[in-house]
């Protein structure tokens, strides 16, 4: 369907993005990443992902580094109050760090130099030519049906410079916000969950050995009354809301996320003075001794549309369908996208199939992540129905009754 020597725009230059545009590079194609944010370095809050088994495959196939990007943990244990362990069994799992991941991805798309890579790796035979252009923010998008070109017009952030690239694939992966999307007037559900997330890391020498013991190679869900954590390892980087929790030090109020370092002290002051008597020892301590928690709302985009322009424009990531954070499914379902727009790229799977599979996942984890949150809120009765609604999708799928 597309020839190999013409270059591929992927709009959005985070994770999502560079698991496409590595991918597309190895395989011979000419890339092209438009990043609005101008900066060099991403700002990534060091957040925790999940490496799941897509994202594996990717870097097995593709990564020049051979650097470990995630720290594998065998156990999940649930706390409850303040009871230790009232489960502790066997689960495998790979958990990572945002800005460890990207960057690893960056050293092999285009070369960025770093504390994590400090001497990325040359292309290899075959490579197509990359470009990573920083600071470009698509402004318009129109399609040309007889020479089956999308042309997309972005702006420079920095200097109100215009410009435009003409592609026969374009992909769309500009994350939860995605201003492709909203070019293309594309209806999305957005959900708030009604419930916000902390987060945070605390340096490992900061801790009492016993609390390192405590936490170590597992990933950790402690309920509380009415709220919940869920704790592992990762690595560094270099290797209806009330609204004064969303107003930072300087005033200003953000609409999703307050970033890292602008967190109101007496904000977290109460935090924790509220919750730290309900915890566990090794959980207080390691709430106690987080120098610079953000917070950020939970909620749930999706659309039901991935392809557009007859197969020329994709949505994936975030771009197409945005989990709440529970499972930290987003890098798996980017890297899940990156594999079937292969296939399609190569004629083994058809647009139809690509969607279908794309929507059934996002309904699947859609739900699997709502019981996550519902059951460490503590609202049951929502829980029981989302359960509910589990079984009788994944029962209507088999039964060949979902049709999308």
């Amino acid at each position: 369907m597309y020839n190999d020597n013409k270059t591929v725009v992927v709009v959005g230059g985070s994770v999502a993005g560079l698991l496409q545009g590595l991918q597309l590079k190895r395989n011979g194609h000419n890339v092209i990443v438009l990043e609005q944010d101008p900066s060099k370095d991403r700002h990534t809050h060091e957040s925790g992902v999940s490496i799941g088994p897509s994202v594996v495959h990717l870097l097995d196939k593709y990564d020049a580094i051979g650097r470990p990007v995630a720290i594998p943990s065998a156990f999940l244990s649930v706390a409850w109050r303040k009871r230790l362990r009232v489960m502790n069994t066997e689960w495998r799992h790979n958990m990572s760090n945002w800005g460890c991941l990207y960057l690893i991805l960056r050293a092999n798309f285009d070369g960025l130099k770093s504390e994590m890579v400090p001497n990325p790796p040359g292309p290899k035979n075959g490579d197509g030519i990359v470009d990573y252009q920083a600071g470009k923010r698509v402004v318009n998008l129109t399609y040309d049906n007889k020479s089956q070109q999308v042309h997309v017009h972005f702006i420079d952030v920095t200097t109100g410079e215009k410009g435009s690239i003409s592609s026969g694939l374009v992909i769309a992966a500009d994350g939860v916000h995605s201003t492709v999307r909203q070019l293309l007037g594309v209806s999305v559900r957005q959900e708030y969950a009604g419930y916000i997330g902390w987060r945070g890391t605390v340096p490992e020498r900061l801790l009492e050995p016993s609390t390192v013991e405590y936490f170590l190679d597992r990933l950790n869900f402690s309920v509380l009354k009415g709220m919940y954590f869920i704790s592992y390892f990762i690595p560094t980087e270099s290797g209806h809301i009330e609204p004064a929790i969303f107003t930072d030090v300087n005033g200003k109020l953000h609409p999703n996320t307050v970033p890292r370092g602008l967190v109101n002290p007496n904000v977290w002051v109460a935090q924790t003075a509220r919750y730290l008597p309900q915890m566990t020892a090794p959980l207080a301590d390691v709430i106690s001794k987080t120098p610079k928690p953000f917070i950020t709302k939970v909620g749930e985009a999706q659309c039901r549309a991935g392809s557009f322009y007859d197969g020329h424009l994709m949505l994936i990531g975030d771009a197409f369908t945005g989990f709440r954070s529970h499972l930290g499914m987003a890098s798996e379902q980017a890297a899940r996208h990156c594999l079937a727009v292969e296939k399609v790229m190569n004629g083994h799977l058809s647009h139809e199939q690509y969607h279908q599979e794309n929507v059934f996942y996002a309904d699947r984890f859609i739900l699997l992540n709502r019981c996550i949150g519902l059951f460490g809120m503590g609202w049951l009765s929502s829980l029981a129905w989302t359960i509910l609604s589990y079984v009788w999708l994944m029962a209507s799928y088999q039964l060949g009754l979902v049709h999308y």
